[in-house]
């Protein structure tokens, strides 16, 4: 198993679309940040075309077959920062709370530091669990609608608040035992980003 990444693999097309995401949030917290709700159209736009890119780099790296370990690590690092971000940005503006966005990046913290440990004593990236992919969906769901401020969708955001709160714990106690497995093997199985 080869642990060290190549130079020239690291920026391929679907990783330059991963820190494109981390670009887009310039825009997308001036524009929170600014008062009134003029600019929150703009924003979901914004949001919706991160998100593609998140779909999207996964899909090039597969049909390109430039899938890489520093693809794995980057991918869901990108989505770590542009949640957590975001979801500070929007505590700032008043739309979402701020034990939220605690939970939300203390989730984040945890697992990247797991990773880390993996990675450094293993030298491997380790794989997804399905709870940690809901949660970021879920974790994305309420951002949108904290970010329009539209009152008919208020009891769709308080699903989704409290939805993916649970699922930040769920996803924590998985993730928790992958890495107490993991460490207590000398080898692990197939290798994938970390969601």
């Amino acid at each position: 198993m080869n642990s060290v990444i190549k130079i020239e693999k690291r920026w391929t097309a679907s990783n330059i679309l991963s820190v494109s995401r981390i670009f887009l949030l310039i825009p997308i917290v001036i524009l929170i940040l600014k008062p009134g709700n003029q600019y929150r159209l703009t924003v979901l736009a914004l949001m919706i075309l991160g998100s593609a890119t998140d779909f999207l780099d996964g899909m090039l790296a597969r049909a390109l077959n430039q899938v890489t370990d520093f693809g794995k690590l980057l991918d869901p690092l990108s989505d770590k920062i542009c949640i957590v971000t975001a979801s500070i940005a929007l505590v700032i503006a008043g739309d979402v709370p701020v034990w939220y966005a605690v939970i939300v990046a203390a989730r984040d913290l945890i697992i990247l530091a797991g990773s880390a440990v993996i990675i450094t004593q293993r030298k491997v990236v380790v794989q997804s669990v399905w709870t940690g992919k809901w949660t970021v969906a879920f974790i994305a769901a309420y951002l949108i609608l904290a970010t329009l401020r539209i009152d008919s969708l208020a009891l769709a955001k308080n699903f989704f608040l409290y939805l993916s709160a649970l699922f930040v714990f769920i996803s924590l106690a998985v993730y928790t035992r992958v890495y107490q497995k993991h460490m207590s093997k000398g080898s692990f199985g197939e290798k994938n980003g970390i969601a």
